[in-house]
């Protein structure tokens, strides 16, 4: 029996495309006043520029691209609706919305026409008696088929169903309160044949449909999932955000474990205790809460449960983690690698650590974990630091990974022989291996570390300068017998230090290299001697 229906002749004014086809400098129109088709260059601000353009058969006035318009942009992958007609019908066992029209396409090039008329039928089928909601559409040869209950289905149905196009625009306004009268009537209808199926009430299935996602997808949508989570809350506002940017925020929202039923929901008495034996988790006070007060934080819990061995402690860590992937502000994410450090510590230390340690700190050293190479990993499972030392640890292994530790073949390069000298309170050293010399240029904030390949093949040499105190004070470079290079802290050319200046050649005089032609020396009348204190003070 038919309870309902909504006549749409004519969705909007008219319609623009850039067939896949068509080159990208072009637009394609379709006139709906005199049923012109014509086209038009793309205008100079992009394909996303407004466009104000008169019809040259009827000269009417086609303004796309501005708000508050009736002027429509179509897809070349997907149908949009020239008319529509929805009828509601009403059966024992299910309630049925069809939804169907003519619809346009841009056509393919070397058409007869830039458009291709198609008839086009979805049907929602509301199945109170298995508590089941399909989707089926049908344009042309093109068949697609979905089952509505898990809230990131809305995302792709957001961009499959003509629904989307029932929207605030001018043309159709003068319907949507036909539109939301057949919506409730569809609400009301299924939510009593599904309290005569399960013998209770249940609360109110309305949910408002926001500014984006149209007057119809996120109602039929939060329907779908009542149906099922019968008890539960309705969809959350995010939802509204369907056809929008924020669109890839919504897959995230409901994340069942891959190997959930969802019947044993549909099964069970209510809709927590359904989910607490479909996901296999502990009967328990806390868990409850949690799943009453947020149907959609399944997949924590599960992950939580997994990670910790005892309920009790996946519980106090309940609050840290966000509810995805992503985590959230000062929320951990549900990473996998978490799991990894029941390898090396207790479930309390793991959560010690989560309690006492930043964001920051606990997604670093995730990220480091997950980067170990397999000798690292290997001496980090022999020898595991203490829990609060993981990151510390992770880093100097992950340092030495990037930088490979070999010795320097110092004493048999006669140069290399020369160049270290013990210049009264002065010392002048070569690195032995490449751990001093990269730990140089973190001391000096410069990329000395980066030449460890070039010493270890003797293309050129590094020299180390410290103080009385051993404090390093400069490096120097040098190669085929001269002096390339010679940095202060943070690259600065020793001639910025008078007296760290006037060390340096007096060392290069006695070891027979020269200097003339190297920019970061003064080669002007040394500092004397008593120049020195103040280099060390």
């Amino acid at each position: 029996m038919q309870i309902a229906q909504v006549i749409i002749p004519q969705m909007f004014a008219s319609y623009a495309a850039t067939s896949e086809d068509y080159t990208p400098d072009e637009l394609i129109f379709r006139c709906m006043h005199c049923r012109h088709d014509f086209k038009i260059p793309a205008p100079r601000g992009g394909m996303s520029a407004p466009v104000f353009i008169h019809c040259p058969h009827c000269k009417t006035l086609i303004c796309y691209g501005i708000s508050n318009e009736d002027d429509i942009w179509a897809r070349y992958d997907k149908v949009a609706p020239v008319t529509m007609h929805l009828y509601l019908y009403e059966f024992k066992d299910f309630v049925k919305l069809l939804v169907c029209g003519k619809g346009l396409f841009p056509a393919p090039r070397g058409s007869v026409s830039y458009w291709r008329e198609v008839s086009y039928k979805e049907e929602f089928r509301f199945d109170t008696q298995r508590r089941k909601t399909t989707w089926k559409q049908s344009i042309g040869e093109s068949h697609l088929q979905r089952e509505l209950c898990d809230p990131k289905e809305l995302v792709e149905l957001g961009q499959e169903s003509v629904l989307r196009y029932l929207f605030s625009h001018y043309s159709i306004a003068k319907h949507k309160s036909e539109i939301l009268s057949l919506l409730r009537t569809l609400r009301e209808a299924v939510r009593e044949k599904l309290e005569k199926r399960i013998g209770h009430k249940v609360s109110s299935f309305f949910c408002p449909a926001g500014t984006f996602a149209g007057w119809l997808l996120l109602p039929i949508g939060n329907i779908a999932y009542r149906m099922v989570f019968k008890d539960a809350a309705n969809l959350p506002a995010i939802l509204r955000q369907l056809n929008t940017g924020s669109v890839p925020c919504v897959p995230w929202l409901n994340r069942f474990p891959t190997d959930f039923d969802i019947n044993i929901v549909r099964r069970a008495k209510d809709t927590v205790t359904g989910l607490i034996v479909a996901a296999n988790l502990p009967d328990t006070r806390s868990v409850r809460r949690a799943l009453t007060e947020d149907t959609f934080c399944l997949r924590k819990l599960v992950f939580l449960h997994q990670l910790f061995g005892r309920s009790d402690l996946a519980m106090q860590a309940f609050p840290l983690f966000g509810d995805h992937d992503g985590g959230g502000q000062r929320r951990y994410p549900l990473d996998d690698t978490l799991t990894w450090l029941k390898e090396f510590y207790t479930d309390t230390e793991i959560l010690r650590f989560l309690r006492r340690s930043s964001d920051y700190v606990v997604r670093d050293t995730l990220r480091m974990l997950d980067l170990l190479g397999e000798t690292s990993y290997t001496e980090l499972r022999q020898h595991p630091p203490k829990i609060r030392d993981l990151h510390d640890t992770l880093v100097a292994l992950r340092n030495k990974e990037k930088h490979p530790d070999y010795t320097f073949d110092n004493e048999t390069a006669p140069i290399r022989r020369r160049l270290a000298m013990q210049q009264d309170r002065i010392q002048f050293f070569l690195p032995e291996c490449s751990r001093v010399l990269y730990d140089a240029g973190k001391t000096l904030h410069n990329c000395v570390g980066t030449y460890a390949q070039s010493v270890r093949k003797g293309e050129t040499n590094i020299v180390l300068m410290s103080d009385d105190r051993g404090k390093l004070v400069a490096c120097i470079e040098v190669a085929d017998g001269r002096i390339k290079q010679a940095k202060l802290d943070c690259n600065q050319p020793v001639s910025k230090r008078p007296e760290v200046n006037a060390e340096i050649i007096a060392w290069a005089d006695q070891v027979g290299i020269t200097y003339s032609r190297c920019e970061d020396i003064d080669a002007l009348p040394q500092k004397t001697a008593e120049a020195i204190p103040a280099m060390t003070a």
